[in-house]
Protein backbone atom coordinates (compact mmCIF):
# COMPACT_ATOMS: atom_id res chain seq x y z
CA UNK A 1 0.00 0.00 0.00
CA UNK A 2 0.86 3.52 -0.49
CA UNK A 3 0.35 6.27 2.07
CA UNK A 4 -2.94 6.25 3.80
CA UNK A 5 -4.45 9.69 5.53
CA UNK A 6 -7.35 9.86 7.72
CA UNK A 7 -9.03 13.10 7.80
CA UNK A 8 -10.02 14.00 11.49
CA UNK A 9 -13.28 15.70 12.32
CA UNK A 10 -14.02 17.96 14.26
CA UNK A 11 -16.60 16.47 16.57
CA UNK A 12 -15.06 14.20 19.29
CA UNK A 13 -14.27 10.56 18.36
CA UNK A 14 -17.07 7.69 18.67
CA UNK A 15 -17.43 4.29 17.39
CA UNK A 16 -19.42 5.29 14.94
CA UNK A 17 -16.90 8.12 13.82
CA UNK A 18 -16.75 7.44 9.66
CA UNK A 19 -12.84 8.67 8.64
CA UNK A 20 -12.91 10.28 5.15
CA UNK A 21 -9.47 8.12 3.70
CA UNK A 22 -7.37 9.44 0.91
CA UNK A 23 -4.20 7.37 -0.19
CA UNK A 24 -0.75 9.28 -1.25
CA UNK A 25 1.26 8.10 -3.67
CA UNK A 26 4.53 7.06 -3.57
CA UNK A 27 5.68 10.53 -5.46
CA UNK A 28 4.07 12.55 -3.35
CA UNK A 29 4.29 10.91 0.00
CA UNK A 30 8.73 10.91 0.11
CA UNK A 31 10.51 9.45 2.10
CA UNK A 32 7.98 8.65 4.60
CA UNK A 33 6.23 6.37 2.29
CA UNK A 34 3.90 3.90 3.19
CA UNK A 35 3.00 5.17 6.56
CA UNK A 36 -0.80 6.15 8.10
CA UNK A 37 -1.19 10.12 8.48
CA UNK A 38 -3.82 11.49 10.59
CA UNK A 39 -4.98 15.36 8.76
CA UNK A 40 -6.19 17.83 11.53
CA UNK A 41 -8.60 20.09 9.72
CA UNK A 42 -7.59 23.95 9.80
CA UNK A 43 -10.51 24.80 12.56
CA UNK A 44 -8.98 22.23 14.75
CA UNK A 45 -5.82 24.53 15.35
CA UNK A 46 -4.94 27.73 16.61
CA UNK A 47 -1.51 29.32 15.79
CA UNK A 48 0.93 31.56 17.93
CA UNK A 49 4.56 32.87 17.94
CA UNK A 50 6.65 32.34 20.60
CA UNK A 51 10.46 32.97 20.77
CA UNK A 52 11.92 30.33 23.21
CA UNK A 53 14.91 30.42 25.23
CA UNK A 54 18.56 28.38 24.30
CA UNK A 55 18.64 24.93 25.89
CA UNK A 56 15.39 23.38 25.60
CA UNK A 57 15.57 21.17 22.25
CA UNK A 58 16.81 18.29 24.78
CA UNK A 59 14.63 18.39 27.67
CA UNK A 60 11.22 17.93 26.66
CA UNK A 61 9.69 18.48 30.36
CA UNK A 62 10.76 22.56 30.30
CA UNK A 63 9.92 22.84 27.01
CA UNK A 64 6.39 22.28 27.93
CA UNK A 65 6.89 24.15 30.72
CA UNK A 66 7.82 27.76 28.78
CA UNK A 67 5.25 26.85 26.31
CA UNK A 68 2.48 26.48 28.86
CA UNK A 69 3.80 30.04 30.05
CA UNK A 70 4.55 31.93 27.17
CA UNK A 71 0.88 30.72 26.03
CA UNK A 72 -1.06 30.63 28.99
CA UNK A 73 -2.74 34.05 28.30
CA UNK A 74 -3.93 33.60 24.60
CA UNK A 75 -5.35 30.16 25.36
CA UNK A 76 -9.16 29.97 26.03
CA UNK A 77 -8.36 26.84 28.03
CA UNK A 78 -5.79 25.42 30.39
CA UNK A 79 -2.46 24.72 29.16
CA UNK A 80 -2.81 21.40 30.11
CA UNK A 81 -5.84 20.32 28.32
CA UNK A 82 -4.04 21.47 24.73
CA UNK A 83 -1.74 19.50 23.08
CA UNK A 84 1.21 21.88 21.51
CA UNK A 85 3.72 21.09 18.18
CA UNK A 86 6.60 23.14 16.97
CA UNK A 87 7.15 23.80 13.74
CA UNK A 88 9.88 21.76 11.98
CA UNK A 89 13.83 23.36 12.53
CA UNK A 90 12.97 25.54 14.78
CA UNK A 91 15.58 27.48 16.51
CA UNK A 92 16.07 29.15 19.74
CA UNK A 93 15.58 32.96 19.96
CA UNK A 94 13.80 33.39 16.87
CA UNK A 95 9.99 33.81 16.39
CA UNK A 96 8.66 29.90 16.35
CA UNK A 97 5.37 28.90 15.21
CA UNK A 98 3.29 27.24 17.89
CA UNK A 99 0.39 24.51 16.86
CA UNK A 100 -2.12 23.97 19.24
CA UNK A 101 -5.30 21.91 19.98
CA UNK A 102 -7.07 20.05 22.36
CA UNK A 103 -5.67 17.12 23.72
CA UNK A 104 -8.60 14.71 24.72
CA UNK A 105 -10.28 15.55 21.06
CA UNK A 106 -6.87 14.23 19.29
CA UNK A 107 -6.08 11.42 21.51
CA UNK A 108 -9.47 10.38 21.42
CA UNK A 109 -9.19 10.08 17.15
CA UNK A 110 -6.13 8.30 17.94
CA UNK A 111 -6.83 5.99 20.12
CA UNK A 112 -9.93 5.34 17.67
CA UNK A 113 -7.90 4.40 14.35
CA UNK A 114 -5.77 2.23 16.51
CA UNK A 115 -8.62 0.52 17.73
CA UNK A 116 -9.20 -0.13 13.80
CA UNK A 117 -5.53 -1.16 13.08
CA UNK A 118 -4.32 1.64 11.89
CA UNK A 119 -1.29 2.88 14.18
CA UNK A 120 -0.82 7.00 12.83
CA UNK A 121 3.08 7.87 12.12
CA UNK A 122 2.56 11.23 11.78
CA UNK A 123 -0.01 13.85 11.85
CA UNK A 124 -0.50 16.91 9.56
CA UNK A 125 -2.18 20.20 9.71
CA UNK A 126 -4.60 20.46 6.61
CA UNK A 127 -2.98 24.08 6.77
CA UNK A 128 -0.14 25.70 8.10
CA UNK A 129 1.53 29.35 7.75
CA UNK A 130 4.38 30.53 5.96
CA UNK A 131 3.35 30.22 2.63
CA UNK A 132 5.28 32.07 0.13
CA UNK A 133 3.51 33.49 -1.64
CA UNK A 134 0.47 33.93 0.35
CA UNK A 135 -2.28 31.41 -0.13
CA UNK A 136 -5.71 30.94 0.11
CA UNK A 137 -8.03 28.08 0.88
CA UNK A 138 -11.65 27.52 1.82
CA UNK A 139 -12.54 24.48 3.43
CA UNK A 140 -15.54 23.29 5.55
CA UNK A 141 -19.10 22.37 4.78
CA UNK A 142 -21.73 23.96 2.87
CA UNK A 143 -23.48 24.94 6.41
CA UNK A 144 -20.06 26.25 8.22
CA UNK A 145 -17.37 27.31 5.28
CA UNK A 146 -14.42 29.01 5.96
CA UNK A 147 -11.65 31.14 4.40
CA UNK A 148 -8.00 30.92 5.21
CA UNK A 149 -4.71 32.61 4.67
CA UNK A 150 -0.90 31.62 4.90
CA UNK A 151 1.20 33.86 4.35
CA UNK A 152 4.94 34.31 5.73
CA UNK A 153 4.16 36.38 8.47
CA UNK A 154 0.33 35.28 9.74
CA UNK A 155 -2.25 32.75 9.42
CA UNK A 156 -5.81 33.17 9.72
CA UNK A 157 -9.69 32.16 8.88
CA UNK A 158 -13.01 33.16 8.96
CA UNK A 159 -15.88 32.31 7.83
CA UNK A 160 -16.47 32.39 4.33
CA UNK A 161 -18.23 35.62 3.72
CA UNK A 162 -16.61 37.33 6.01
CA UNK A 163 -12.99 35.85 4.92
CA UNK A 164 -13.58 36.99 1.47
CA UNK A 165 -14.08 40.36 2.90
CA UNK A 166 -11.10 41.09 4.49
CA UNK A 167 -8.83 38.88 1.80
CA UNK A 168 -10.07 41.89 -0.84
CA UNK A 169 -8.81 44.35 1.69
CA UNK A 170 -5.65 42.96 1.90
CA UNK A 171 -4.64 40.92 -1.10
CA UNK A 172 -4.43 42.58 -4.68
CA UNK A 173 -5.26 39.69 -6.65
CA UNK A 174 -5.61 35.92 -5.52
CA UNK A 175 -6.53 32.20 -6.65
CA UNK A 176 -8.82 31.00 -3.96
CA UNK A 177 -8.27 27.11 -3.77
CA UNK A 178 -11.68 25.44 -2.29
CA UNK A 179 -12.88 22.08 -1.18
CA UNK A 180 -15.18 20.53 -3.61
CA UNK A 181 -17.91 20.72 -0.87
CA UNK A 182 -17.79 24.60 -0.54
CA UNK A 183 -16.42 25.61 -3.83
CA UNK A 184 -20.03 26.95 -5.13
CA UNK A 185 -20.64 28.79 -2.00
CA UNK A 186 -17.40 30.10 -2.52
CA UNK A 187 -17.95 30.68 -6.42
CA UNK A 188 -21.32 32.71 -5.48
CA UNK A 189 -19.44 34.93 -2.68
CA UNK A 190 -16.72 36.25 -4.57
CA UNK A 191 -18.84 36.82 -7.70
CA UNK A 192 -21.32 38.83 -5.20
CA UNK A 193 -18.45 40.96 -4.04
CA UNK A 194 -16.79 41.02 -8.22
CA UNK A 195 -20.25 42.71 -9.26
CA UNK A 196 -19.84 45.48 -7.24
CA UNK A 197 -16.25 45.91 -7.45
CA UNK A 198 -14.62 45.09 -10.80
CA UNK A 199 -10.76 45.59 -9.99
CA UNK A 200 -11.72 41.94 -8.83
CA UNK A 201 -12.08 40.54 -11.94
CA UNK A 202 -9.05 38.74 -12.20
CA UNK A 203 -9.90 36.81 -8.79
CA UNK A 204 -10.80 33.07 -9.37
CA UNK A 205 -12.14 29.99 -7.38
CA UNK A 206 -10.12 26.84 -7.79
CA UNK A 207 -11.34 23.61 -6.97
CA UNK A 208 -8.99 22.06 -5.27
CA UNK A 209 -10.03 18.06 -4.47
CA UNK A 210 -8.78 16.02 -1.42
CA UNK A 211 -5.58 14.58 -2.93
CA UNK A 212 -4.60 17.51 -3.55
CA UNK A 213 -4.75 19.32 -0.44
CA UNK A 214 -3.34 16.04 0.90
CA UNK A 215 -0.30 16.34 -1.54
CA UNK A 216 -0.15 19.93 -0.17
CA UNK A 217 0.27 19.52 3.33
CA UNK A 218 2.40 16.38 2.94
CA UNK A 219 5.08 18.79 1.61
CA UNK A 220 5.15 21.34 4.43
CA UNK A 221 7.52 19.27 6.55
CA UNK A 222 5.02 19.65 9.74
CA UNK A 223 4.32 16.37 12.27
CA UNK A 224 2.29 17.35 15.28
CA UNK A 225 2.96 13.89 16.45
CA UNK A 226 5.40 15.86 19.18
CA UNK A 227 6.27 15.65 23.21
CA UNK A 228 3.53 12.65 25.01
CA UNK A 229 2.00 11.97 21.48
CA UNK A 230 5.37 11.29 19.53
CA UNK A 231 5.43 7.39 17.81
CA UNK A 232 7.77 5.74 20.11
CA UNK A 233 9.23 2.14 20.46
CA UNK A 234 9.54 -0.46 18.41
CA UNK A 235 7.08 0.13 15.88
CA UNK A 236 8.65 4.08 15.54
CA UNK A 237 12.38 2.12 14.74
CA UNK A 238 10.65 -0.34 12.34
CA UNK A 239 9.16 2.53 10.73
CA UNK A 240 11.99 5.10 10.62
CA UNK A 241 14.29 2.08 9.37
CA UNK A 242 11.88 1.42 6.79
CA UNK A 243 11.91 4.87 5.73
CA UNK A 244 16.00 4.88 5.50
CA UNK A 245 15.95 1.25 3.48
CA UNK A 246 13.31 2.62 0.96
CA UNK A 247 15.42 6.18 0.47
CA UNK A 248 18.71 4.04 -0.38
CA UNK A 249 16.51 1.65 -2.89
CA UNK A 250 14.66 4.16 -4.66
CA UNK A 251 16.20 7.71 -3.59
CA UNK A 252 18.57 9.20 -7.08
CA UNK A 253 21.08 10.58 -4.64
CA UNK A 254 21.96 7.04 -3.70
CA UNK A 255 22.23 5.75 -6.99
CA UNK A 256 26.26 5.59 -7.30
CA UNK A 257 26.18 3.97 -4.31
CA UNK A 258 23.74 1.32 -5.34
CA UNK A 259 25.53 0.35 -8.94
CA UNK A 260 28.73 0.57 -6.55
CA UNK A 261 27.18 -1.88 -4.41
CA UNK A 262 25.78 -4.70 -7.48
CA UNK A 263 29.51 -4.28 -9.16
CA UNK A 264 30.97 -5.36 -6.08
CA UNK A 265 28.52 -7.96 -5.45
CA UNK A 266 29.26 -8.78 -8.59
CA UNK A 267 33.00 -8.68 -8.76
CA UNK A 268 32.75 -11.29 -5.57
CA UNK A 269 30.54 -13.60 -6.65
CA UNK A 270 32.67 -13.93 -9.74
CA UNK A 271 36.02 -14.15 -7.92
CA UNK A 272 34.47 -16.36 -5.19
CA UNK A 273 33.14 -18.73 -8.34
CA UNK A 274 36.47 -18.39 -10.29
CA UNK A 275 38.41 -19.59 -6.70
CA UNK A 276 36.51 -21.94 -6.19
CA UNK A 277 37.04 -24.07 -9.39
CA UNK A 278 40.93 -23.36 -9.45
CA UNK A 279 40.73 -24.97 -5.89
CA UNK A 280 38.97 -27.95 -7.41
CA UNK A 281 40.92 -28.10 -10.55
CA UNK A 282 44.01 -28.11 -7.76
CA UNK A 283 42.00 -31.00 -6.01
CA UNK A 284 41.23 -32.76 -9.05
CA UNK A 285 44.60 -32.88 -9.73
CA UNK A 286 46.73 -33.61 -6.52
CA UNK A 287 44.07 -37.06 -6.76
CA UNK A 288 45.58 -37.51 -10.26
CA UNK A 289 48.24 -37.48 -9.24
CA UNK A 290 47.91 -39.75 -6.21
CA UNK A 291 46.31 -42.17 -8.79
CA UNK A 292 48.97 -41.99 -10.82
CA UNK A 293 51.85 -43.22 -7.94
CA UNK A 294 49.69 -45.97 -7.27
CA UNK A 295 49.66 -47.28 -10.58
CA UNK A 296 52.51 -47.03 -11.67
CA UNK A 297 54.25 -48.20 -8.35
CA UNK A 298 51.68 -51.18 -7.61
CA UNK A 299 50.40 -51.62 -12.02
CA UNK A 300 48.19 -54.96 -10.69
CA UNK A 301 46.32 -52.13 -8.84
CA UNK A 302 43.30 -51.41 -11.51
CA UNK A 303 41.00 -49.61 -9.42
CA UNK A 304 41.74 -46.74 -7.45
CA UNK A 305 38.64 -45.72 -4.75
CA UNK A 306 40.99 -44.37 -1.72
CA UNK A 307 44.97 -44.01 -3.05
CA UNK A 308 46.69 -42.89 0.18
CA UNK A 309 44.94 -45.81 1.89
CA UNK A 310 45.39 -48.40 -0.75
CA UNK A 311 49.41 -47.49 -1.07
CA UNK A 312 49.79 -48.11 2.52
CA UNK A 313 48.01 -51.77 1.93
CA UNK A 314 50.32 -52.17 -0.59
CA UNK A 315 53.37 -51.22 1.37
CA UNK A 316 52.81 -53.16 4.12
CA UNK A 317 52.05 -56.39 1.91
CA UNK A 318 55.31 -55.55 -0.15
CA UNK A 319 57.28 -55.43 3.32
CA UNK A 320 56.07 -58.45 4.84
CA UNK A 321 56.52 -60.26 1.42
CA UNK A 322 60.13 -58.92 1.72
CA UNK A 323 60.56 -60.20 5.58
CA UNK A 324 61.38 -56.14 6.33
CA UNK A 325 59.34 -55.01 9.77
CA UNK A 326 57.63 -51.73 10.30
CA UNK A 327 57.07 -49.76 12.53
CA UNK A 328 53.93 -51.59 13.92
CA UNK A 329 55.76 -54.86 14.19
CA UNK A 330 56.45 -56.44 17.52
CA UNK A 331 60.17 -56.15 17.41
CA UNK A 332 60.49 -52.13 16.79
CA UNK A 333 57.35 -51.70 19.47
CA UNK A 334 59.61 -53.30 22.21
CA UNK A 335 62.61 -51.91 21.15
CA UNK A 336 61.46 -48.13 21.12
CA UNK A 337 59.23 -49.02 24.16
CA UNK A 338 61.92 -51.42 26.62
CA UNK A 339 64.57 -48.44 26.90
CA UNK A 340 61.68 -45.57 27.68
CA UNK A 341 61.20 -47.73 30.74
CA UNK A 342 62.03 -45.96 34.44
CA UNK A 343 64.45 -48.10 36.23
CA UNK A 344 63.18 -51.22 38.40
CA UNK A 345 60.00 -51.86 36.21
CA UNK A 346 59.11 -55.18 35.34
CA UNK A 347 56.44 -56.33 32.83
CA UNK A 348 54.22 -59.15 33.79
CA UNK A 349 52.85 -60.02 30.50
CA UNK A 350 52.15 -58.61 26.71
CA UNK A 351 50.05 -59.18 24.34
CA UNK A 352 50.29 -57.98 20.46
CA UNK A 353 47.70 -57.82 18.26
CA UNK A 354 47.00 -56.19 14.61
CA UNK A 355 49.71 -53.24 15.28
CA UNK A 356 48.76 -52.62 19.16
CA UNK A 357 50.90 -53.79 22.27
CA UNK A 358 49.62 -54.14 25.72
CA UNK A 359 52.05 -53.88 28.79
CA UNK A 360 50.58 -55.36 32.07
CA UNK A 361 52.45 -54.86 35.32
CA UNK A 362 54.06 -51.33 34.95
CA UNK A 363 53.68 -49.12 38.43
CA UNK A 364 54.20 -45.84 37.41
CA UNK A 365 54.16 -42.81 39.49
CA UNK A 366 51.98 -40.13 37.37
CA UNK A 367 55.35 -37.76 36.89
CA UNK A 368 56.84 -41.33 35.32
CA UNK A 369 54.00 -41.80 33.67
CA UNK A 370 53.81 -38.73 32.15
CA UNK A 371 57.26 -38.89 31.08
CA UNK A 372 56.47 -42.46 29.39
CA UNK A 373 53.97 -40.84 27.41
CA UNK A 374 55.80 -37.77 25.95
CA UNK A 375 58.90 -39.68 24.89
CA UNK A 376 56.78 -42.37 23.20
CA UNK A 377 55.10 -39.74 21.75
CA UNK A 378 58.07 -38.17 20.66
CA UNK A 379 58.78 -41.35 18.77
CA UNK A 380 55.45 -41.07 16.79
CA UNK A 381 53.74 -43.65 19.18
CA UNK A 382 50.95 -42.95 20.63
CA UNK A 383 49.96 -44.49 24.72
CA UNK A 384 47.00 -44.89 26.96
CA UNK A 385 46.86 -45.66 30.54
CA UNK A 386 44.66 -47.61 32.20
CA UNK A 387 45.26 -48.69 35.53
CA UNK A 388 48.89 -51.08 35.64
CA UNK A 389 48.06 -51.95 31.83
CA UNK A 390 49.26 -49.35 28.45
CA UNK A 391 48.27 -50.09 25.44
CA UNK A 392 50.80 -48.20 22.95
CA UNK A 393 50.29 -48.35 18.72
CA UNK A 394 52.08 -46.57 16.18
CA UNK A 395 49.03 -44.17 16.04
CA UNK A 396 48.12 -41.45 18.57
CA UNK A 397 45.40 -42.69 20.10
CA UNK A 398 42.04 -40.51 19.85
Amino acid sequence: MSTLIFSLPLANASASTDYQQTVLSTAAAGPRDKEVWALLPAAALSWHQVSLPAGLQRNPARLTAALHGLLEEQLLEEPEQMHFALQPGWQAGALVWVAVCRKDWLQGHLQQLQSQQHAVHRIVPEITPGCSPAQAWATGTREDAWLWLSSPDLIWGLPLQAGLAMLVQTQDSMLIQADPRVAESAERCLQGLQNNAPELAGWRVLVAPALQRATASAQTGWDLAQFDLAAHGRARWLQSFKRRWNSLRHGSVWRPLRWGLLLLLAVTVVGLNLSSWQMQRQTQAQHQAQRDILTQTFPHVTVVVDAPLQMTRELERLRRSKGATSGSDLEPLLNTVWPLLPPGQSISALDFQSGELRLQGLQLSGEQAATLSQALRSKGYGARQSGAQWLISPKEAP
